[in-house]
C-alpha cells in the first residue's frame, strides 16, 4: 500500500476477479492515524474477520466457518396465550438464539436452535455439526449462551472462525481476512 487508501474488489486495487461472491469494490483498506483500517463499501457478503479471542456476537451478525455463512437471530420468549396455552401449543423450553445458513445467493437453509450454555460447531461432533464441509474442523467453535447475550471463541480450528465487520475496523499485522472465498492476510511493517 503505497498511499492513504487501497481499495479491493472485482474491479479495486487488489483485484478479486474470479470470484462471483465479491463486488467491484468490496473493501476500502485506509489509515486512520498510524493505524491500519478496513471498512465494506460493497455491501453484498461482507468482509470477515478471523477471531483471536472470545467475542460477542448481537443478533443480526454473521459468522463464517468453513464454507457455512451463518446469521445469528432471536428467539423470542414465548407467551402464555388465552386460558393459559402457550403460543403455538408449544412450551418455551427457553431457547434465545438461532443460527440461519445462509446458501450461496442470499437463500435461507437451515435453522439451528441454541440452548443456554455451550453449543458446539464441528464437522464431526456438537450441537450443530457440517459433515460435509472439509474445511469445518471436527471441533471447531463454541458459541456460549449466557442469558440473552452470545458469545462466539474458536477451540484451535485449522482454518479459523471469522465474524463479519460492520463498521470500519482497525486491523493489526497478521488479521485474516475473508471476502468472499479469498483469504486475505494483513501485513503491517513500520516505516
Amino acid at each position: 500500500m503505497g498511499g492513504q487508501e487501497l481499495t479491493c474488489g472485482a474491479r479495486g486495487d487488489i483485484p478479486l476477479e474470479d470470484d462471483p461472491f465479491v463486488a467491484a469494490t468490496q473493501a476500502r483498506f485506509f489509515f486512520t492515524g498510524r493505524r491500519l483500517a478496513v471498512e465494506d463499501v460493497g455491501g453484498g457478503n461482507g468482509i470477515f474477520l478471523r477471531l483471536h479471542q472470545e467475542r460477542e456476537l448481537t443478533t443480526g451478525g454473521e459468522l463464517r466457518l468453513g464454507r457455512q455463512r451463518l446469521l445469528l437471530e432471536p428467539v423470542p420468549a414465548l407467551t402464555p396465550g388465552a386460558g393459559g396455552a402457550m403460543v403455538w401449543g408449544s412450551p418455551d423450553v427457553g431457547y434465545r438464539f438461532r443460527l440461519i445458513q445462509i446458501l450461496e445467493g442470499g437463500a435461507r437453509g437451515a435453522a439451528f436452535l441454541l440452548r443456554d450454555g455451550e453449543n458446539l460447531l464441528g464437522r464431526e461432533s456438537g450441537d450443530v455439526t457440517f459433515p460435509n464441509d472439509g474445511f469445518v474442523s471436527g471441533r471447531h467453535a463454541v458459541l456460549q449462551v449466557r442469558q440473552d447475550r452470545l458469545f462466539v471463541r474458536d477451540v484451535g480450528s485449522s482454518n479459523g472462525t471469522f465474524f463479519r465487520l460492520f463498521a470500519p475496523t482497525a486491523l493489526d499485522n497478521g488479521d485474516h481476512l475473508l471476502i468472499g472465498r479469498e483469504l486475505l492476510r494483513v501485513e503491517v511493517s513500520e516505516r
